[in-house]
């Protein structure tokens, strides 16, 4: 099955400019970013794997949120920045975990499962 013209398009930007982030990360260019430029990238990609998660079929594998680039502090910091977004706490987060935890094909981790050695 090939990918629709606009998902098509999207897949060749998102691997543009996830280059492009790197290169930016490696040049220490990072602050010269606007806030409101970070907070558009990050609310694109929240909705976009939302969307993905929800129509999912039921019983179908997790779409993975995170390769294993990201290390455990990288990955802690959004999600404390996302929970504060919406004034949520750990107990509100505890709440949407057992929700979405017990999906049928949630696969639960194990507290060393999938972890790709890129911890802080």
């Amino acid at each position: 099955m090939s990918p629709s013209e606009p998902s098509g398009k999207l897949s060749a930007l998102i691997e543009e400019l996830r280059a492009q982030i790197e290169r930016t990360i490696e040049a220490g260019e990072v602050g010269e970013l606007r806030a409101e430029e970070l907070a558009n990238l990050m609310s694109g990609a929240v909705k976009l794997y939302a969307a993905r998660v929800e129509e999912a079929t039921p019983g179908a594998e997790t779409t993975p949120v995170i390769d294993d680039t990201v290390s455990t502090t990288e990955a802690i910091v959004v999600a404390s920045a996302l929970l504060r977004a919406h004034r949520l706490n750990p107990f509100d987060l505890a709440l949407w975990f057992s929700r979405t935890a017990d999906q049928p094909g949630h696969k639960r981790a194990s507290s060393y499962e999938g972890r790709s050695g890129n911890e802080d």
